[in-house]
């Protein structure tokens, strides 16, 4: 189970929360750590007050009781009597203290003049009782009823969700619109990735935000410029030489030697070949072509109408109907090119679509041919790489940009192309593309 949330919202959120839950704690324990349980202001009130009836008990007796009677309410009540009311068991504790010392400040009491007993009970308020001896040997008894702090439940219970939950609305909310840009640019450089033309993104949101989308949008114009370029000069370069091949195929043609006319116009064929394969290759044409949503099961299927309308012998496992959007042109000539070199080099091709647990899609391409050698499976994806030069059948195998190809083309949509050896003979490849 993952407790740590992934989205960058979510940790803002999580970090921020315990923070706030950090500040309660630490102000809990300052407030409640120090032993004091009566509120201050309560505390100091009630110290006054018994510094008042401590100084009407200084009147003549009648008049002192009559005195402390009047003052007596439903919150408070004081007696004159010869002996302190005092529970011994209760004049331990940190407002005990403080108060025995706030009243010999006021009133110059010798500590042995003063007792102060706190009780709290569970099921109605604290009581708190103090005993002011007088200089005539009697005693002022005080019964107060103080305000206590409360634990450290119920301020929780009250700061939380007034304090924490709005907080957390509100950032919620503005993390929403900051982070806003950098999902859209997350989104567009996954589009990008798969070799889609993006226009640019509108630079909004913190500064930081705009210093990134502003850095992808220049990144974008560049690449596009830099392949732009590119193809306009290899445009130009397979046009020139396309001249002077054409022009030599001519001249071999009235060569008078069979023998070397044929083998001139063999190697001029290759030359030809290479050209427009190397175009194809570079130019990266996918980019021209719009992305679209298509039945990949469908497209499969008409590869292997096609390869078997040629004679060759294309096995399709069948499968239900799998939505996925793509370039279709790109997508099938890198799968036309798979399941070329499996029908040359493996006698046939058997073409199968499975769906991931995570919405992925893989396509497997088997052959019953004699397989690659482990050490040459990444060899191979090189451009102009062939393991067998005598082969010649067929355009891509005389340039060897067959798997270079298809690999681009996977790549070019976020995918992985890949080559083992099957443990049952031939040799498969398998296309993995992202949901």
């Amino acid at each position: 189970m993952r407790l740590w949330p992934r989205t960058m919202t979510g940790q803002l959120l999580a970090l921020l929360l315990v923070g706030l839950v950090a500040a309660h704690a630490i102000g809990l324990m300052l407030v409640l750590g120090n032993g004091e349980r009566i509120h201050v202001i309560s505390r100091e009130q009630m110290a006054e007050h018994a510094a008042i009836a401590w100084r009407l008990a200084l009147l003549p007796k009648p008049q002192a009781r009559a005195a402390l009677h009047q003052a007596s309410l439903d919150s408070r009540r004081y007696t004159l009597d010869p002996q302190p009311h005092i529970d011994a068991q209760h004049q331990r504790g940190r407002d005990q203290d403080i108060l025995r010392q706030r009243l010999q400040d006021l009133l110059a009491l010798p500590a042995d003049a003063l007792r102060v007993s706190l009780y709290e009970s569970p099921e109605g308020p604290a009581t708190l009782r103090m005993a002011l001896r007088t200089p005539d040997g009697h005693w002022v008894n005080t019964v107060q009823f103080p305000v206590i702090t409360q634990g450290w439940q119920r301020p929780l219970r009250f700061s939380v969700p007034v304090s924490t939950l709005p907080v957390l609305v509100i950032v919620a909310l503005f993390l929403r619109r900051i982070l806003r840009p950098i999902k859209a640019l997350a989104q567009a450089a996954e589009r990008v990735s798969r070799g889609e033309q993006i226009d640019a993104l509108p630079v909004t949101g913190p500064q930081e935000a705009r210093d990134v989308t502003s850095a992808f949008n220049l990144m974008q114009q560049r690449l596009r410029r830099f392949v732009e370029d590119r193809t306009r000069m290899l445009a130009a370069i397979s046009h020139d030489l396309r001249t002077p091949i054409t022009s030599l195929r001519l001249r071999a043609e009235l060569v008078d030697d069979a023998a070397l006319r044929t083998a001139m116009i063999r190697t001029l064929e290759e030359m030809r070949v290479m050209v427009e394969e190397t175009m194809h290759f570079a130019r990266d044409d996918a980019h021209a072509e719009a992305t679209q949503q298509i039945d990949l099961q469908a497209l499969l299927r008409e590869i292997a109408e096609e390869q078997s309308a040629q004679g060759h012998q294309v096995l399709l496992e069948e499968a239900t109907s799998q939505p996925y959007r793509c370039r279709p042109i790109h997508l099938r000539r890198a799968l036309g090119n798979l399941v070329d070199n499996a029908v040359r080099y493996g006698q046939c091709a058997r073409l199968s679509l499975r769906a991931q647990s995570d919405g992925a899609l893989t396509i497997l391409v088997d052959d019953d041919g004699p397989g690659i050698a482990e050490a040459q499976l990444e060899e191979v994806f090189k451009p102009f790489v062939r393991l067998d030069p005598a082969r010649h059948r067929g355009r891509d195998s005389h340039v060897g940009l067959g798997l270079a190809i298809a690999r681009s083309s996977v790549e070019a949509h976020g995918g992985r192309l890949l080559l083992c050896n099957r443990s049952g003979g031939g040799l498969r490849a398998q296309v993995s593309l992202p949901a």
